[in-house]
């Protein structure tokens, strides 16, 4: 896969975290930082859901959210306040797996043929949580939002 081509994917995901933030939500977001990663250990304090996909190359979506844009994104999802740490941590599944949803139809019509489906979204929650990517590139992303920054990697097996 070219450099050219794992951009295309990154900024699918890019502007499908947006979109779905905007259309869900009714919160705009700004990417304000992206870096390409590699090898690489990435910490992170809050909510991670992580999607991954196979198909015509295989990757793994990461979607890191504070507390504070999770009680947001429960209640707007819900239309109620949660007092229960499994209904949230399940909203997050549903927003990653609503992402990469999104991304993975933008990519498939852009490269067609490669017929790339998400697995079941897994979910994190705690502090200075750990995750180490081996064998995988692509770009670590971070967004502002009115409720804390927002991070995201999309990560592509090397030999794709």
């Amino acid at each position: 896969m070219s450099e050219a081509e794992i951009y295309e994917i990154v900024q699918d995901f890019i502007e499908a975290t947006q979109e779905v933030c905007v259309q869900l939500l009714g919160v705009g977001i700004r990417e304000i930082s992206k870096r390409e990663v590699e090898i690489s250990q990435i910490q992170f304090d809050g909510v991670v859901a992580v999607v991954g996909f196979s198909g015509g190359f295989s990757g793994r979506f990461w979607l890191g959210v504070p507390e504070s844009f999770l009680n947001m994104l429960y209640g707007t999802m819900s239309g109620h306040p949660s007092s229960s740490w499994e209904e949230q941590i399940l909203a997050v599944s549903e927003f990653g797996n609503l992402v990469a949803g999104h991304a993975l139809t933008r990519v498939n019509n852009r490269f067609p043929g490669k017929n790339v489906r998400p697995a079941p979204p897994s979910s994190f929650w705690g502090e200075r949580l750990v995750f180490f990517n081996f064998g995988m590139r692509g770009s670590h992303v971070v967004f502002e939002t009115p409720h804390g920054h927002v991070e995201m990697n999309i990560l592509l097996e090397e030999n794709a």
